[in-house]
């Protein structure tokens, strides 16, 4: 017997520091991914993201069935309010026998004639309607498939050829150009989607959505040059290349390789530098990754990871009467407990430790990211103002690698660059930016002065 497949550890502090999840939120990751057609594909899609897979295996299926679909300039065939009415036919009605289906549609029809019309007339709309969006899928199919080599459409196609070729299909197509149908034909159309094949239908349904999911996908993916993952085997291991935030128009990609040997991201560099969005863009792509899905990246190669974590936009909690500093010291103790329990994560945390003081800060910082060192499995990556601790971590601690994002200081302006630079950050232009702000002249009468 197969093991259940184990869950993918993560949470809604990561999910919201990434901005994964929310169909309403126009700049979500969601959003961007979400092309789909009809309503049980979206709610599908939500599923997906929801919870992202632990099985090389099943990644590397639903990767294959998107990629498949890409360059074939394909269209979901069925209209929304067709599908959803094969969808409400099949879960309102359960499978019965010839005999007493009959009966049932007389019972309708007669109580049609005596007037009251609104149960018959429904059941025929949702009975029609579902008939039609099956002829479509048939029809789509046959001209699809025409001359493509074999992949996910084939596979779908060859598990519902049998029901999608019968030929009361082709009787409908007849009957529903011309008048109402009788009631015989009602009922043999009705015993069609409620007998032997009532859970087949179920089957197609959903794997319907499922193909509004990926076509959506496929597309996305085209348009916007993504790249599939190459998912590894064995020890802990994320190589990106050209990886950059999928919500940013003209953004400029970077590379990055964690491993066993080096599984620890040291990252300095200015305020606006682009240092959280760059975390952001290593957790997304993970997290995509996970889903079967292609990444914002030229390339990418990852290990199937337990879990991701983050701590990018921590609050504090006024109702618990948490400071942000213990907030801190809350979020860091609760992913030290999954990554000391042997799991296998990908780790982020930005600026750590900044509610409390720098000596604090200093210690604080340096001493769990020596701690985070120890556990090969999992890969971290850590930012922080206090580069002091790079120096200090360069002379003490062996498996980190340096990094910093620079900011340029061109003519009493600054200029960022967005791209990752070897070596830790000495930039300092804080206070170049407060007077470039005009922040001390609005107190003339204190003569500050700063150099």
């Amino acid at each position: 017997m197969n093991k259940e497949a184990r869950s993918f550890c993560t949470d809604r502090q990561t999910t919201e520091d990434l901005n994964l999840l929310g169909k309403y939120k126009t700049d979500s990751i969601f959003s961007l991914y979400n092309r789909t057609r009809t309503k049980g594909g979206e709610k599908l899609l939500e599923t997906y993201f929801q919870h992202p897979l632990t099985e090389a295996a099943a990644i590397e299926e639903r990767q294959r069935s998107i990629s498949s679909l890409v360059s074939k300039a394909l269209a979901f065939p069925v209209e929304e309010k067709e599908l959803e009415a094969l969808e409400q036919y099949l879960t309102s009605f359960a499978p019965v026998g010839k005999v007493k289906l009959f009966t049932e549609v007389l019972k309708r029809r007669s109580v049609a004639l005596a007037g009251m019309k609104e149960e018959q007339d429904h059941v025929y709309t949702l009975l029609t309607e579902g008939l039609k969006a099956l002829l479509k899928l048939r029809d789509w199919f046959r001209g699809t498939l025409t001359g493509m080599e074999s992949g996910y459409l084939q596979k779908l196609t060859g598990r519902y050829s049998a029901l999608l070729e019968n030929k009361l299909l082709d009787q409908f197509e007849a009957h529903i150009a011309g008048d109402r149908l009788s009631v015989m034909q009602q009922s043999k159309y009705e015993s069609f989607l409620r007998g032997d094949n009532h859970e087949t239908f179920n089957s197609l349904l959903r794997d319907c959505y499922e193909l509004d999911v990926f076509l959506g996908v496929a597309q996305l993916m085209e348009e916007n040059n993504y790249c599939c993952p190459v998912i590894l085997h064995g020890k802990a291991l994320l190589k990106l290349k050209g990886a950059y935030h999928p919500g940013l128009k003209k953004a400029i990609g970077n590379d990055l390789q964690l491993d066993a040997r080096q599984n620890m991201l040291f990252l300095t560099g200015a305020n606006m530098a682009g240092k959280s969005t760059f975390m952001k863009t290593i957790g997304i792509c993970c997290y995509l990754a996970h889903l079967g899905f292609p990444v914002p990246a030229k390339e990418m190669e990852t290990s199937v990871y337990d879990g991701l974590y983050s701590s990018i936009n921590l609050p504090d909690n006024i109702s618990k009467g948490y400071s942000h500093f213990y907030a801190e010291v809350l979020r860091v103790k609760e992913v030290a407990k999954e990554v000391a329990a042997g799991k296998k994560l990908l780790i982020i945390f930005d600026e750590l430790f900044k509610g409390t003081n720098v000596k604090d800060a200093f210690d604080a910082t340096s001493g769990v990211a020596r701690a985070m060192l120890d556990y090969k499995q999992s890969l971290f990556v850590l930012s922080t103002h206090i580069v002091e601790v790079g120096a200090l971590l360069q002379k003490e601690a062996v498996g980190i690698q340096y990094k910093y994002m620079p900011s340029l200081l061109e003519a009493n302006a600054t200029r960022y660059t967005y791209t990752l630079q070897e070596g830790i950050s000495d930039d300092r232009h804080g206070m170049m930016i407060i007077r470039q702000e005009g922040i001390f002249d609005l107190f003339p009468s204190k003569k500050l002065r700063y150099s």
